[in-house]
């Protein structure tokens, strides 16, 4: 276009109007993701919540020798002082479809310790578990006494917040399928049982803790559960 002859009015009109609708649409976008437009659908209305600060009566923790679960600090604490120690905090599951998603991050102690939850617990031996960590790892499997499925393999992912960021996991079980989501992006997809006990589980590095590294710790921030209404 010539420099030299003025953009007609009605260009410039269409260019200013075109400019206020994006900004428009971008601001309701962003809206919209604040309340939970993009959540994917779970399994019926919150069941229930918990960030253990109150009555944690309902709650059974099993650790290994020499590991700690407890509530501190505003959330519920595991403590580990060796490798490949277990803490679990678990409760009732529902009786049919449910979602469960949990918020963890480690906090002290050598990267590398892993967290997540529990469901379809029956025994030490005989549960599910999708698990995280801060070195941006992943696995989901199921445990039947010595064999162990895995749905997905320990490995790396993308979706994980490195370090001592909170992550959250979860999983939407019905059907006899599940859904495994780590913040809110799916992990994978499998058969499984729903029956037993859910909860949270954290596990410590496979490797010797580094002298001088102190001990390593998780902290789960909250547990919430929904489930369809009786």
């Amino acid at each position: 276009m010539d420099s030299h002859h003025p953009v007609p009015l009605w260009l410039w009109r269409l260019a200013t109007w075109g400019f206020g609708v994006a900004v428009v649409g971008v601001i309701g976008l962003a809206w919209g993701l604040s309340r939970g437009w993009a959540d994917p659908p779970r399994a019926g209305p919150l069941l229930w919540y918990e960030n253990f600060q109150g009555d944690l009566t309902r709650w059974e923790f099993i650790t290994s020798n020499g590991a700690a679960l407890g509530p501190g600090e505003g959330a519920l604490r595991a403590e580990f002082t060796a490798p490949e120690q277990l803490a679990m905090g678990l409760t009732s599951g529902p009786a049919g479809d449910f979602t469960l998603e949990i918020a963890g991050t480690q906090t002290a102690g050598d990267i590398g310790a892993a967290y997540g939850l529990i469901f379809a617990w029956q025994d030490e031996a005989h549960y599910s578990a999708v698990l995280v960590n801060g070195n941006g790892y992943a696995e989901a499997y199921r445990q039947a006494g010595a064999e162990r499925t895995s749905w997905f393999a320990w490995q790396q992912w993308p979706n994980i917040l490195l370090g001592t960021g909170s992550n959250r996991v979860r999983v939407d079980v019905g059907a006899g399928q599940m859904i495994a989501r780590v913040n809110d992006e799916v992990l994978v997809e499998a058969e499984t049982d729903a029956e037993g006990r859910v909860g949270v589980l954290a596990r410590s590095p496979s490797a010797s803790l580094r002298a001088g590294s102190g001990p390593s710790r998780v902290v789960f921030s909250w547990v919430q559960m929904w489930a369809p209404s009786p």
